[in-house]
Order: structure tokens, then sequence, then C-alpha cells
């Protein structure tokens, strides 16, 4: 049986760009919404005891994607997408890095908030959030729209 081809759509963004926020307004138009750091913790889980990712916390798991990475820049990315189910055609992923997002599987979109952060990415579509929930969701309306046809 054939595979449907995918259609997945990757955030990049500082802690509080709306990476998350955009993220869930797509999940409520029937995107499927995977997280590269909840495996990164899910994997981190099975190497550190609790006390241990309590008191190393953001530093372990940092650690644990930067070793993924090493191995492979996709690795993180390859095994979210894993673990998506098969009749799934549309993915979001709101923590994607750039270099998981330089290939030919992600649309990758970099939401900037200026209060954030306003240094723009070479070669992917900004997305500028400025905090209001409307604009946002106008801008996830365009991205749908585009997708959809």
């Amino acid at each position: 049986m054939k595979k449907s081809k995918k259609i997945i759509i990757g955030f990049i963004g500082e802690h509080g760009s709306g990476r998350t926020t955009a993220s869930k307004m797509l999940k409520k138009k029937g995107f499927h919404l995977a997280s590269i750091n909840d495996k990164v913790s899910e994997f981190a889980s099975h190497l550190f005891s609790r006390d241990e990712l309590e008191r190393g916390g953001n530093h372990i798991l940092n650690q644990v994607r930067q070793r993924g990475c090493s191995v492979n820049k996709e690795y993180w990315l390859n095994l979210v997408l894993t673990s998506v189910p098969d009749d799934v055609k549309y993915v979001v992923i709101d923590d994607i890095s750039l270099d998981e997002a330089n290939n030919d599987k992600v649309k990758a979109y970099h939401i900037l908030r200026e209060c954030i952060s306003s240094e723009k990415l070479d070669d992917i579509e900004v997305i500028d959030n400025n905090g209001s929930i409307k604009d946002l969701s106008a801008k996830m309306n365009e991205i749908h729209k585009d997708i959809m046809g």
C-alpha cells in the first residue's frame, strides 16, 4: 500500500514567540501536532532519573537534543515523524530547529516577535507576530488556505 505524502509545517522561533499558539491553531484545523521537545524529553526520561532531570533541567534536554543532531541533523525530526500515524496527511511541529528545517520534508516558518528577538533567519519565511491573537489567527488561516488550495 502506497503511503500518502505528508504536508509538514515547522515553526522556528524563540521561546514566547507564538510557535505553540500558532501550532494549536493549525491543530484545530485538523493538523496533527507533533513536538520534537516532547520526544527529546521522553528519550531523556529513559536515560536520567527524575531527580537528575529536575536538577539538570533544560541543560540535560539541550545536551540530549544536540547529541541526536550530532548523529544526524534530522535525527529528532525523523524520530517524531515515525510516530505520526500513516493516515495523517497534515502535520505541524512547533519546535523545529533551523538545521531540522533545512530539508525538503518541512515547510518552515520563522515566527518573529520583535519584543523577544528581531533576528531574521535567511531563506525562512517570516511570520511577524505582534502579540495579537487575532492577527496570528489570520496568518494561520492564510497558511491553511494556501495548503488546502
